[in-house]
């Protein structure tokens, strides 16, 4: 008896994938850091960079304001993802803080070697200097820092002490003239920073804003807002 034929048994079948959409390859954006966050990590540097600027040269040139202010409009403008009111305020805001950031800097780290320089181009002060240093450290000879100490007692007539500080001015003068360019930084840099000390944070801070300092700081805010606002338009 024959044997019936065996039906071929279907062979499996590759499952369809289906793909929904474009057929194209997925495009990529990168992604853009926020306009905040671009505007501050330029700011930063750029506040560190007039610092380093006044430092170097001796002088708080205060032209540089206006570029970091423009910088800082730049960098909020270029990384916005879209137009927004708020990038040109963002930008003033950042701008603020960047100047007020290097103005900071200046008065920790340029301002005191800056004072130091004027007062060693001044003789008059240099020597005003080294009388209170010599006063402070009772660093005159034997017999003037005696008669000095004697002098603190009110015992001496008015021409007696006219004779000290004619002797104390002449003694001082001789110190100037015999000291080296060392020794003299580091009395008049020590002056400074007293002076410095006494006017207190702020008080000095105050006096780094002058009329032509707010003048260049208010180009630098409104370039800032008028760089990014114009990314809004």
């Amino acid at each position: 008896m024959d044997d019936a034929p065996e039906t071929p048994s279907p062979s499996p079948s590759r499952s369809s994938v289906k793909v929904y959409g474009g057929g194209g390859p997925a495009s990529y954006s990168p992604r853009r850091a926020s306009p905040v966050l671009a505007g501050i990590l330029v700011g930063i540097p750029a506040a560190v960079v007039w610092a380093l600027i006044a430092y170097l040269t001796g002088y708080e040139i205060g032209w540089v304001a206006w570029g970091v202010g423009a910088i800082v409009g730049y960098a909020v403008a270029k990384s916005a993802h879209e137009p927004s009111a708020s990038l040109g305020p963002t930008a003033a805001a950042i701008a603020v803080g960047s100047l007020l950031l290097a103005k900071i800097l200046i008065l920790e780290f340029a301002l005191p070697p800056i004072v130091a320089a004027e007062l060693l181009k001044n003789p008059d002060a240099t020597t005003t200097m080294f009388l209170v240093d010599m006063t402070t450290h009772k660093s005159f000879s034997p017999e003037l820092q005696a008669a000095l100490d004697q002098a603190d007692s009110g015992s001496l007539s008015d021409a007696q002490q006219a004779n000290i500080q004619r002797d104390m001015r002449a003694e001082v003068v001789a110190r100037v003239g015999n000291a080296t360019r060392a020794e003299k930084e580091r009395v008049v840099r020590a002056s400074a920073d007293a002076i410095l000390k006494e006017m207190g944070f702020f008080g000095a801070l105050k006096d780094l804003f002058s009329l032509f300092d707010l003048l260049w700081m208010f180009l630098a805010v409104s370039s800032a807002y008028r760089i990014a606002q114009s990314k809004s338009s």
